[in-house]
């Protein structure tokens, strides 16, 4: 594991001397090795940069996992340019907002994803345009190889934002976290270290790489001279066999993914012999299966966020069953009141973060440019305790954070509420989570009615759908009277 790589060029390019011949990603089963990567992003950059791309400039990417996206980012880092991934399960309305937000001088956009970025956008963002990701913005990662990459100056450097994630719709609208590459790089470190990761690790991406923890997985690999094996969507029985044909070591999913994983496996009779690092968050059952079809995996369970780049606790689940882990060393937790004062051991309260991983800040849509509150400890609006022996406990989320996990996605309350009060039939609306044995969280609403309006949960459930990512839709909506009580989901 190397200890000072504060850009993720530098990444790149120790990887490429040091593990020049070993792969680096494997994408339809094809390897590409660290040298034929660190050629690759230069000739992206190249092409990037004869594209009008430059310092500062944001490139936003609709695209699925394939190695691409890895080359982008590295591409984009060259020019010291952010790149902006975009959810592929957000409605049009969501991605035209969240892109426009971005104002990028570029959007790459993968020819699978062209339908979602044409709805987005009928006729076109204005004043952006629009390529195709891989011939139209530069030699695919397959051309790239030994010879004289295009004189690209670097303009990268550590505290320059590489990455902008859309998260925190707190308000009802999504807002930029924008990370720097120092913070990327001290982050795959951290995880790299407590899981002892190697040349000969490999990580199954079937996380999306526009998540922070697909991102940030990616990352702890390649640091660690490590491959990822990118899959374009999750397929159980696809994932299984790549396991096996790739001897994959690491492995996180979001709910219900690791029980369909172990359904495959038992099905086509796979030992998963080569896996020996799990994450996630599971049910108890789906884990007690695990621990019986592949007793050699260590389970974590971790806690983070876009904001702190990824995971800042890891711990095995064996260890402290329910708990989220603790620090990763040298990013620091701490539970704290409502006004910033830290809390002793046991006690509930928010949880906070300080250290080389916390984010930039959010983006600021008037000015262009990341903006947080100077305290160096970041409020995450979860809530949590921390017991003697410095293990977190995550207890929920903090009133001005309200937030549904529903199958790894995040859905903000207010921004499904804010879609209800639209229709017209609908003069109150609250919106809830509640426990669900598949996604973790599911998402639920209450609603009154204006008088003498009439709408069916049907219809109040289309109507969400159809403005907001399918994830967001409300599972039920009850019909009740105004005004609504805030404790309608008890």
């Amino acid at each position: 594991m190397t200890s000072a790589l504060p850009t993720l060029i530098d990444l790149l390019a120790h990887n490429a001397l040091a593990h020049g011949e070993r792969p680096a990603l494997i994408d339809e089963g094809a390897p590409h090795s660290h040298a034929v990567l660190y050629e690759a992003v230069q000739r992206q950059a190249a092409a990037l940069s004869a594209l009008g791309v430059g310092p500062g400039a944001r490139v936003v990417l609709v695209a699925g996992n394939r190695a691409e996206v890895l080359v982008m980012l590295g591409a984009v880092a060259w020019l010291g340019a952010m790149l902006v991934p975009l959810n592929l399960r957000l409605s049009a309305g969501e991605m035209a907002q969240q892109s426009r937000d971005a104002a990028p001088a570029l959007a790459v956009v993968d020819a699978a994803c062209a339908p979602l970025w044409q709805a987005a956008w009928p006729e076109g963002m204005p004043g952006v345009s629009a390529v195709a990701l891989g011939a139209a913005t530069g030699p695919s990662l397959a051309c790239a190889g030994p010879g004289s990459a295009p004189a690209v100056a670097r303009q990268d450097a550590p505290e320059l934002g590489a990455v902008m994630l859309f998260t925190a719709a707190v308000e009802g609208h999504a807002r930029g976290a924008v990370l720097a590459q120092s913070q990327l790089t001290a982050s795959a470190r951290q995880i790299g270290e407590v899981w002892s990761l190697g040349v000969d690790d490999r990580w199954l991406g079937v996380l999306p790489l526009f998540h922070a923890a697909g991102i940030g997985l990616s990352l702890a690999l390649l640091a660690a001279g490590g491959a990822c094996v990118l899959l374009p969507r999750f397929d159980p029985a696809a994932a299984v066999a790549a396991v096996d044909r790739h001897q994959v070591s690491v492995c996180a999913t979001f709910a219900p993914m690791l029980g369909a994983l172990l359904d495959a496996a038992q099905a086509s009779g796979a030992s998963l012999a080569s896996l020996r690092i799990g994450m996630g968050l599971e049910p108890p059952a789906t884990l007690a299966r695990l621990a019986t079809l592949c007793p050699r995996v260590g389970f974590w369970s971790a806690y983070g966020q876009a904001e702190v780049s990824s995971m800042v606790c890891l711990g095995l689940q064996s260890e402290r069953p329910g708990a989220a882990g603790r620090a990763v060393p040298p990013s620091q937790i701490r539970i704290q009141d409502a006004a910033g004062q830290p809390l002793a051991n046991g006690v509930e309260g928010e949880i906070a973060v300080r250290g080389p991983t916390v984010f930039l800040g959010y983006w600021d849509v008037g000015t262009k440019r990341p903006f947080k509150p100077a305290d160096p400890w970041h409020r995450t609006g979860d809530l949590g305790r921390i017991d003697e022996d410095g293990w977190l406990w995550f207890t929920g989320r903090a009133a001005h954070k309200q937030l549904i996990k529903s199958g790894g996605e995040n859905v903000y309350p207010a921004e499904v509420e804010q879609v209800l009060l639209e229709h017209p039939a609908v003069a109150e609306a609250f919106v809830f989570g509640q426990p669900d044995e598949k996604w973790g969280e599911a998402v639920h609403a209450a609603c009154a009615l204006r008088p003498g309006a009439q709408a069916t949960q049907a219809e109040l459930i289309a109507f969400v759908a159809q403005r907001l990512a399918r994830y967001k839709r409300p599972h039920s909506v009850s019909l009740r009277p105004a005004p609504l009580q805030r404790s309608v989901q008890a």
